[in-house]
């Protein structure tokens, strides 16, 4: 859905007024979540206005690359007069930072690119043609007049490249290489952003994968492997968010979808879905009360 020029109108007038600004982005983040949130964050923070980035997990190590990364809270009840969600598909994965704010809660825009997002804000822009929500971001920076700066750049560069795989992904146009190629201009480096996400693990990571793999299952071309507390706490992983093992596994020639399900520490399963094109695994995630692309959910 793109917005008509009055929705635009709209929500360009609501983010100009505010003078407080909360933007959360979903539990378990991927890169394309944190690259959204720190690029507009970057982005709107100007004298007079306080911007205040969270999010309801605890980041993980990987996105230290960010600038800004520190600035990221897990808990605020500071008033706000806005609120924007990124790459959020439904009001439940804003989690505990959103859920825990007490009425009356401020004026909700949510940004979003995926095809199952349930238009839960007061003003919605979700365009599920999008590669990423980073995209988006870069639109929206592009119609307040604000100029990109390296760190803003920096992060929305990193959203993209997570959430293609590389450019890797079947909805890699033109002109998501045009969107890449104005972030590097910018002061983004894609080398930096392609090392840190598919060339640097923690070796608790593989160590968490290497028990999962030795137990990974095929039935019906779907793969699929389990991932308990007790496999997180021998290695020392902490936490469950982006494990990533789904996006290597669906590289089995033998699978069409991949499965990956990980224990989190309250006892509940963290699932993440991967499929090759052709196939669409954004229903049985919704259905599940998740959500996602047809080629990646969860």
């Amino acid at each position: 859905m793109m917005l008509s020029p009055t929705e635009l109108a709209a929500l360009l007038e609501r983010i100009r007024a505010a003078r407080t600004v909360l933007l959360i982005t979903h539990v378990s983040p991927d890169s394309d979540a944190i690259g959204s949130l720190l690029g507009l964050a970057h982005a709107l923070r100007e004298p007079g206005r306080t911007v205040i980035p969270a999010c309801s997990d605890p980041l993980r190590d990987r996105f230290q690359l960010l600038p800004g990364h520190a600035q990221v809270v897990s808990q605020t009840t500071a008033p706000v007069d806005l609120a924007i969600a990124l790459d959020c598909g439904d009001e439940g994965r804003l989690g505990s930072v959103w859920a825990d704010r007490p009425a009356p809660k401020p004026f909700l825009i949510n940004i979003d690119h995926h095809v199952t997002n349930t238009h839960f804000g007061q003003l919605n822009w979700i365009d599920s043609a999008s590669a990423s929500t980073a995209e988006l971001v870069l639109a929206l920076i592009d119609q307040l007049g604000v100029a990109l700066t390296p760190d803003i750049a920096t992060c929305l560069l990193y959203g993209v490249v997570g959430d293609t795989l590389g450019f890797r992904t079947p909805n890699t146009t033109p002109q998501v290489l045009q969107h890449a190629q104005r972030l590097m201009e910018a002061g983004a480096s894609l080398n930096d952003s392609m090392q840190d996400q598919f060339n640097r693990r923690s070796l608790a990571l593989i160590c968490v994968w290497g028990k999962a793999l030795s137990r990974v299952k095929i039935k019906d071309r779907i793969v699929y492997a389990v991932i308990s507390k007790a496999d997180r706490d021998a290695c020392g992983l902490g936490g469950v968010g982006d494990i990533s093992l789904s996006s290597f596994l669906i590289s089995a020639n033998e699978a069409d979808r991949a499965a990956v399900l990980v224990e989190k520490d309250d006892g509940q399963i963290d699932l993440s879905l991967r499929a090759k094109p052709g196939f669409d695994v954004a229903r049985a995630a919704l259905a599940l009360g998740g959500g996602g692309h047809p080629l990646a959910a969860g």
